[in-house]
């Protein structure tokens, strides 16, 4: 969703839910009739690659980077900038994408547990 003056205003988002097994036994995601919602943002970041964006140093900041240019965080994902996580290749360089799930997995519940403790 954009301003109109070339900025984004916000992101169109779509919950999912796990459908039935398909013969292969997995779940595939299916969206939810009727699920659309907007989140109001100043920034996106689209994550495709596996190195980081030098653009990201330039507007972010107080956004800590390591020397090879990669998002500094801890081991839940946060970063230096409050309300802010990352992880994946942006963090540690080109890694596994089961590395980057399992990344993801934990910045979740850190990200989950910080709005429960800031509502």
């Amino acid at each position: 969703l954009g301003t109109g003056d070339g900025r984004v205003a916000g992101v169109e988002c779509l919950r999912y839910e796990l459908g039935e097994p398909d013969e292969s036994g997995r779940r595939r995601p299916v969206p939810l009739a009727g699920s659309e919602f907007q989140l109001e943002v100043d920034t996106v970041i689209v994550a495709i690659g596996n190195k980081a964006n030098p653009l990201l140093r330039q507007t972010t900041p107080g956004l800590e980077f390591n020397k090879w240019g990669n998002i500094v965080a801890d081991d839940n994902g946060a970063t230096s900038l409050p309300g802010v996580w990352a992880g994946g290749d942006i963090v540690q360089g080109a890694a596994t994408v089961i590395l980057a799930m399992g990344q993801g997995r934990t910045a979740a519940a850190a990200i989950n547990a910080y709005f429960a403790s800031n509502a």
